[in-house]
């Protein structure tokens, strides 16, 4: 079990932060105040929820680019003594794939026949069963050759919480089953040498591609919206609205986080000066 979270990867594309002129789009992707907002959720939102998985045996490679200044890079570097799952993978700028595809063979242990790689943004989470869960459905689809050494399979859990920050507390949390896959709490089993991997195709497509094996059922993703996304994300259309008191004891029974620290993070970085 290996995830790959792009950690502000000046790459060949796959970012709104993108620009032609490589020199400039490092200045917006480094921006200090961008930096301290990206850690500030890696920290509070998507570590945290790993750290809390009941399956510890798993590893999170943060994937970053050549050109992160040092001072960004050591205090990445630092998380891993308080994570240990985490590991830093540096590389020179490439498309998606190619550096994806890198960064989850870095997290390979050299022995396993099989990867299921994950995906996940640094202001996400994910539920703390979902790697025990996503382990024992990979077992079983190799066990029924669902899978296997030519043919990839996805794991997509389609149940989760939209958290928007910018919204009032009590509009805030929004309950969602998404109607295809969705990027957060998906994988796919493959070979460490494989061709492609989970950010092979855009998420929405990803159905048309792939076999994929899809729940619907529990809670298993937090979706984090803050007017900083890199993605275009809102609430989806026909989600139900989710009392502040029951979200919030949701966010801490389910994906290990703590909803008192969020709210006063969050309230600090909205105060803060961009």
């Amino acid at each position: 079990m290996i995830g790959v979270c792009r950690f502000s990867y000046l790459g060949e594309g796959g970012f709104q932060t993108q620009h032609d002129d490589p020199a400039q789009a490092a200045r917006i992707l480094y921006d200090t105040a961008r930096m301290l907002r990206r850690f500030a959720y890696f920290e509070n939102i998507c570590l945290p929820s790993l750290a809390a998985q009941t399956d510890p045996d798993f590893r999170l490679i943060a994937l970053i680019g050549d050109t992160m200044p040092f001072r960004w890079r050591k205090r990445l570097k630092g998380l891993m003594d308080q994570f240990p799952f985490l590991e830093v993978c540096t590389l020179e700028a490439a498309g998606p794939l190619n550096a994806t595809r890198r960064a989850f063979r870095r997290g390979w242990n050299g022995r396993a026949t099989y990867i299921t790689g994950f995906r996940i943004d640094d202001d996400d989470a994910v539920a703390i069963d979902y790697i025990a869960r996503t382990r024992a459905v990979a077992d079983q689809l190799l066990t029924l050759g669902w899978a296997d050494e030519q043919t990839p399979a996805a794991i997509c859990f389609h149940h989760g919480i939209y958290w928007d920050t910018t919204r009032p507390e009590e509009d805030q949390f929004w309950d969602f089953s998404e109607k295809e896959p969705l990027g957060l709490a998906a994988a796919m089993i493959t070979t460490p040498e494989g061709m492609t991997n989970i950010y092979r195709w855009n998420h929405r497509k990803l159905a048309s591609q792939v076999r994929c094996w899809i729940d619907p059922t529990d809670y298993m993703f937090l979706r984090s919206l803050h007017g900083h996304n890199d993605s275009d994300r809102t609430i989806p259309p026909g989600a139900q609205s989710l009392p502040p008191r029951l979200a919030k004891t949701l966010l801490r029974d389910r994906f290990g986080l703590m909803p008192n620290k969020l709210q006063a993070m969050i309230q600090h970085m909205t105060d803060a000066p961009t």
